[in-house]
């Protein structure tokens, strides 16, 4: 059941940041098609995912350095394992499940790298998503495709409601709250320092039926209205 929960915690997190980066990186690519400036960001796709996967590195290892920087100046004795979010979940709960008694730098330092190379995976993925999403919108005979305008529809969808979702917007910053987090439906309770976090698997499962309901009515909608459209 932990594992379910990492995963799904691991699953969160991925469509709330991608929900904001995967726009970003269409931008970007849209921008390399305008600009010679940016032309050699998107000289093939090789070269555009390497790109941002380091950027996924690039970026965790600058926020670690501020973040260790603080930690040593303030002279706190436990490392903030906060930060590593589901990482820092999997090392301890590993450790712990296998008796492994180990410094809680130690421990920090496995979850920092585990954060780093996870994260660089799935920069590095959500640019083959944008990649091959840039390339439908651009094509003409991509446009026939009635399949190809559900997944469309679906991962616009699925970011427009991750970016609804982002609670580092909108969240208040307390470290003994109960408070639910979820649009339209809660998907995730927020516990304080007595416990009481956790997945509310109903709502995970209704918000992503939204998803896919909305997802096939905007497909409908747009296949009906490009039938209608003389080539």
């Amino acid at each position: 059941m932990w594992a379910i929960y990492l995963a799904t915690y691991l699953a969160s997190h991925v469509w709330l940041s991608g929900s904001l980066l995967l726009p970003c990186m269409l931008l970007v690519r849209w921008g390399a098609a305008k600009w010679k400036g940016l032309h050699r960001l998107a000289t093939n796709r090789e070269r555009w995912i390497l790109i941002w996967g380091c950027f996924g590195l690039t970026k965790i290892a600058l926020l670690s350095a501020l973040l260790l920087y603080w930690w040593h100046r303030e002279h706190f004795l436990v490392p903030p394992f906060d930060y590593l979010g589901w990482a820092g979940m999997a090392v301890l709960s590993v450790l712990h499940v296998f008796h492994i008694s180990s410094g809680d730098v130690f421990a920090f330092a496995f979850g920092l790298s585990l954060k780093a190379v996870s994260e660089a995976a799935i920069d590095a993925g959500l640019a083959a998503i944008a990649w091959w999403a840039y390339g439908f919108l651009t094509r003409e005979v991509a446009m026939q495709r009635r399949t190809e305008r559900y997944g469309i529809c679906l991962l616009l969808v699925t970011c427009g409601l991750g970016i609804a979702n982002n609670s580092y917007f909108w969240r208040s910053w307390c470290s003994d709250c109960f408070a639910p987090h979820g649009i339209p439906f809660t998907f995730f309770h927020e516990g304080g320092f007595a416990g009481g976090e956790g997945f509310v698997w109903m709502g995970v499962l209704e918000n992503c039926i939204v998803v896919l309901i909305i997802a096939l009515v905007s497909g409908l909608v747009w296949n009906r209205l490009a039938a209608q459209t003389p080539d």
